[in-house]
């Protein structure tokens, strides 16, 4: 479980190779977003995750702990994003998903949890931070900070990211949960 973990983690939140980590899960497997509903299936997981990301360039997610039970990882992150201010702290919400092994390597499920004024209130504070220091920060692709909390989950190099989405124009646009074609909303 540990090994899978970590391939999992460093393919996804740290080497933000959602074509790759999408293949992780089953081919039933639900994600489920508690904003913005479930998606199922490696290709519905794919689209979510490369929209959502690309339509926020600017977040990544270091991991501050996990707790192996079983068949189940519940998993804490912060979505955050670097301070466009010269020596300000970092900007961040946190977030906790929670996963199910499938075994050889798979996943059978993932929730996702976060608070939306939270959400809403990083992005406030990081648009403002933006407009006053530096307005196209956001495309800087910046990680520089990956937190002392998991030694072995950060990336191996320094430097701006590569997500999977970079340079593609097949990634569907989603600044809104209506933008969404694909998968299920909550009621």
């Amino acid at each position: 479980m540990e090994e899978a973990f970590r391939h999992y983690f460093l393919t996804g939140p740290v080497g933000e190779d959602w074509v790759a980590w999408s293949q992780l899960f089953t081919d039933d497997a639900p994600y489920f977003d508690h904003f913005y509903g479930t998606f199922r299936g490696p290709r519905e997981i794919q689209m979510f995750l490369e929209s959502t990301m690309s339509f926020a360039p600017h977040v990544y997610s270091p991991l501050v702990w996990y707790n192996i039970d079983g068949a189940q990882i519940v998993y804490n992150v912060v979505n955050r994003a670097d301070n466009p201010e010269p020596g300000g702290p970092a900007i961040e919400f946190p977030s906790l998903q929670i996963i199910h092994y499938a075994g050889d390597g798979k996943w059978s499920s993932e929730e996702d949890w976060w608070i939306m004024r939270e959400m809403k209130r990083f992005n406030e504070r990081y648009q403002e931070a933006c407009r006053t220091h530096e307005p196209e920060h956001t495309h800087t692709l910046s990680r520089l900070d990956w937190g002392s909390w998991v030694d072995w989950a950060r990336p191996a190099h320094d430097g701006p990211a590569s997500p999977s989405w970079l340079g593609r124009d097949d990634i569907p646009k989603v600044t809104s949960i209506r933008d969404m074609t694909f998968g299920e909303r909550n009621d």
